[in-house]
């Protein structure tokens, strides 16, 4: 049987059976009906139907999120419940959000929302990507050396890599643009400016550049998001202004001129630089932590190692990182920032292991998450499709960095320097000085992500809108 119709004639079931139907119409991702009795719903076993992403009641509307094949099951549904079709409703009611008062929990939920709708369409690029960077790790002179890292496919695979990672700040671009509604163009046109070949030429060879009089610092923003992210959504009231106050008659040519103009300031100026600028923040921060007496250290890294994931993923790890190879570089170890860095990338494996359990549907895809972190030490697809899934799932996250943070913090231990952080890595990472500080990092880290799965086994939950 067809899946849209199995899948149509489950939600039909579930929710009580064409009797219990009053109206049905879609919109761009849900079934939106009105039921003569809602409690009839047997909502346990919807949410459980393959192909069911979600269920939300809205007063009197039963809603069944479905995504972008909703208008497929929604004639099959029609069909078998001979109901009248009607057109899809064209207005987003998806997005439409009832006003709030300003809080910080709402500016949160805000935030965090928009960066995950952000990401989420990456998602599927993300774990084909990585599949096969885990698959050129297996088989390169790291591990099994099957192949030689000067091979045709050890190179080929790398492409498909760097094709997401270099180029993610017009992917970002895009859907962000989508979120907030404005031509998704303009949102691929602003990542595609901070990386274009003739700036990304420069680094290096100049340390500033002037825009329109304005000197800004030149460096490397590819791989990054956050500049894009708080691009687009300026752009977003920049361009409402500019198309509100600028002549009908001349507001095609010169409203995308200013446009230009405007947004190569503003991304330049402001958005571009700020990771670096905060990156440099945080580190001089955490370095004057790290050498502090005891209890501030003790603080200072629970707290830095709960916040390392939101330091990746806003890009501002790597100032940090590099003062602590800077600093470690004349005596083969570091105490503070390259320690972080395993515990959190062996949580976020545990939360996808975990995932790997929890999920009633899709299993094998956390489990692949787990695999390519595990043995590739590539952290993205978990990071993305697990941890940052729920607000649950994110302050699991935090309360295991934390825990993490503060082992590594009270029995001070100590990390070589290595270049990714897997299964294979994670001795020789604490192989320096006592066995005791091999011993206690390793169970430490490993620890670490038995407690994350556990975390998301009892306590998240991934069903949140």
């Amino acid at each position: 049987m067809d899946k849209n119709k199995t899948l149509a004639q489950d939600v039909l079931q579930k929710i009580g059976g064409k009797e219990n139907i009053i109206s049905v119409f879609h919109c761009a991702t849900r079934l939106r009906f009105e039921l003569q009795d809602q409690t009839k719903v047997n909502e346990e076993e919807l949410k459980k139907v393959n192909g069911v992403l979600g269920i939300k009641k809205a007063g009197t509307s039963f809603q069944v999120i479905i995504g972008p094949n909703v208008s497929l099951v929604y004639d099959e549904l029609c069909n078998m419940a001979e109901l009248d079709k009607k057109d899809e409703i064209k207005e987003n009611l998806d997005d439409v959000k009832e006003k709030r008062k300003f809080s910080f929990k709402w500016l949160f939920d805000v935030v965090i929302t928009y960066i995950m709708n952000s990401v989420a369409p990456i998602i599927p690029i993300l774990i084909g990507a990585s599949i096969w960077k885990t698959v050129v790790t297996l088989l390169g002179p790291d591990m099994f050396n099957v192949i030689s890292n000067k091979s045709d496919f050890f190179i080929t695979c790398n492409f498909f890599f760097e094709a997401l990672f270099y180029f993610f700040p017009l992917y970002i671009g895009y859907t962000a643009a989508k979120q907030l509604k404005v031509n998704p163009m303009w949102g691929i046109f602003l990542g595609a400016m901070i990386i274009t070949p003739s700036f990304m030429a420069l680094v290096g060879v100049r340390e500033s550049i002037s825009f329109f009089g304005i000197n800004v610092p030149v460096s490397n923003y590819s791989q990054q998001f956050l500049p894009v992210l708080i691009g687009v959504w300026i752009f977003k009231y920049v361009n409402k202004f500019l198309t509100k106050y600028t002549p009908t008659m001349i507001a095609s040519l010169i409203v995308p001129i200013l446009n230009v103009m405007i947004m190569a300031i503003v991304m330049f100026v402001f958005c571009a630089p700020l990771g670096s600028y905060l990156s440099q923040l945080l580190s001089d921060f955490f370095m004057y932590c790290a050498n502090a007496a005891a209890p501030i250290r003790i603080i200072a890294l629970t707290i830095y190692t709960a916040l390392n994931p939101f330091m990746i993923l806003f890009g501002l790890h790597v100032t940090t990182y590099v003062a602590a190879v800077t600093a470690a570089a004349p005596i083969g170890f570091e105490a503070f920032v390259l320690p972080a860095g395993v515990i959190t990338s062996f949580i976020i494996y545990g939360m996808a292991l975990g995932a790997a359990f929890k999920f009633k549907k899709n299993k094998d895809i956390p489990m692949g998450y787990f695999v390519s972190g595990f043995v590739a030490g590539i952290t993205e697809p978990s990071l993305y499709g697990v941890c940052l899934k729920s607000k649950t799932s994110i302050l699991v996250l935090v309360i295991c960095n934390a825990i993490g943070g503060l082992l590594l913090a009270v029995f001070n231990i100590k990390c070589a320097l290595m270049a990714s952080v897997n299964i294979l890595s994670v001795v020789p990472y604490f192989s320096v000085g006592s066995t005791f500080n091999v011993v206690a990092g390793t169970i430490i880290a490993l620890g670490c992500c038995l407690m994350a799965a556990l975390g998301v086994n009892f306590f998240a939950k991934f069903d949140e809108q």
